[in-house]
């Protein structure tokens, strides 16, 4: 599950008046699994049993390297919110502040091959 939570954030710089956006976060626990391959001809014990077939991930046929796979919540969907902040004393009296702002979180599965070996 990943959830996408509403969050206030405070754009601030120095000299000029802070400003409050509603923005969001990601917040969830997303799963991972590791399903090991057989060893190489040699081993001769249960060889290519539990293999991941069709599952779309990155296998080409390497029998020795295991099915990895590893998602966490992130965001799916981001855009860009310019902020302008009113600064008083400075010239010119303003400044604008560029913020990423969530719009969706999805659990998203990262590139975990040849990472973590054992």
């Amino acid at each position: 599950w990943c959830k996408t939570q509403p969050l206030r954030q405070t754009v601030s710089e120095e000299g000029c008046r802070s400003r409050t956006v509603v923005n969001r976060f990601c917040y969830g626990q997303c799963n991972s699994f590791y399903i090991p391959r057989h060893l190489g001809p040699s081993s001769g014990h249960g060889q290519n049993r539990g293999q991941a077939s069709g599952s779309g991930r990155k296998s080409h046929n390497k029998g020795q390297e295991p099915f990895q796979s590893c998602s966490f919540c992130r965001p799916h969907r981001i855009t860009q919110l310019t902020v302008q902040l009113d600064c008083p004393d400075l010239q010119p009296p303003f400044r604008h502040r560029k913020v990423q702002r969530v719009k969706q979180c999805r659990c998203m599965s990262v590139d975990v091959s040849g990472h973590g070996k054992l």
